[in-house]
């Protein structure tokens, strides 16, 4: 079947290798469709987002890049939104005013109220960083933030209806068992509400690869069970490497298409101008 990857970073924001890197080695490994998704403007300091000067000339760059290479694949321009209550609720608006193709929303840093000024930070290549907010925004009480953080999510897909939510149970991979297990009645409720509220609005769900050959995570985001439920639910997926370097844009497609596959998903989501179903062969 065709390989394609809508999840994508590149010097523009927090990856290392340029679009055009990215694209050539996309075309070396066989993807027929590509999206661009650099991190969105963000309002505060940050290393890994989009600048605001930085915007016209990734539309343009990802623009040129089409043309240059439309006779070998199929490319598209995103950006992939942080949602974070009271600071950044406009992903949507923001997206059609730049005019993407389509548009990834997901949750990184966690408030718990909305006039909060600390956030919670959940991704991120440092577990210390997880544990250090845990503790100082929630008192290390995993129950709490962990509710925070999918009722962010929630509110994100109603407020926004964005097409793809990136990596929706991410809370899990500094986890690593330590405060919660996946099995535990609250956390599976969370995210069976979560899943819910994706099918209530059309939402994609991205299979992201990218903890497992990070060697982050055991599982991708988000993991088996889920996926299960997903398909319970008849909620549609997509398969995405959240690359960050120009290796990185084919990694474990074929193993996460393989995994579905087992587990009983006949179809995916990807992009050619509007989001089509591809069948799994």
């Amino acid at each position: 079947m065709d390989k394609f990857n809508f999840h994508s970073h590149s010097t523009f924001c927090d990856g290392k290798s340029t679009l055009e890197e990215m694209v050539v080695s996309a075309i070396e490994k066989g993807l027929k469709y590509y999206g661009f998704s650099s991190h969105a403007c963000v309002p505060f300091e940050n290393h890994f987002a989009l600048k605001k000067d930085e915007i016209k000339d990734y539309l343009t760059q990802t623009h040129y890049l089409k043309e240059k290479y439309k006779d070998k694949i199929k490319l598209f321009t995103s950006m992939e939104f942080d949602y974070i209550t009271d600071i950044m609720e406009d992903n949507r608006k923001q997206a059609e005013e730049f005019g993407l193709d389509y548009f990834i929303s997901s949750v990184h840093e966690v408030k718990e109220h909305n006039d909060s000024k600390d956030m919670w930070f959940i991704d991120g290549h440092d577990s210390k960083i997880y544990d250090d907010g845990l503790r100082d925004i929630f008192d290390n009480d995993i129950k709490r933030g962990v509710t925070r953080f999918y009722l962010q999510e929630q509110e994100m897909i109603e407020k926004n209806r964005p097409d793809v939510i990136g990596h929706f149970d991410k809370i899990n991979m500094h986890n690593k068992n330590r405060y919660f297990n996946i099995n535990d009645a609250w956390y599976e409720e969370l995210v069976r509400s979560t899943i819910d509220v994706m099918k209530k609005y059309d939402t994609i769900c991205e299979i992201n690869t990218r903890g497992v050959y990070k060697h982050r995570s055991d599982d991708f985001f988000p993991n088996k069970k889920w996926i299960k439920i997903l398909l319970e639910k008849n909620v549609p997926i997509t398969i995405s490497t959240d690359c960050h370097k120009a290796d990185e844009v084919d990694l474990l497609f074929n193993q996460a298409i393989d995994i579905v596959k087992e587990i009983g998903v006949k179809e995916v989501m990807y992009f050619d101008n509007q989001w089509k179903k591809m069948q799994i062969v």
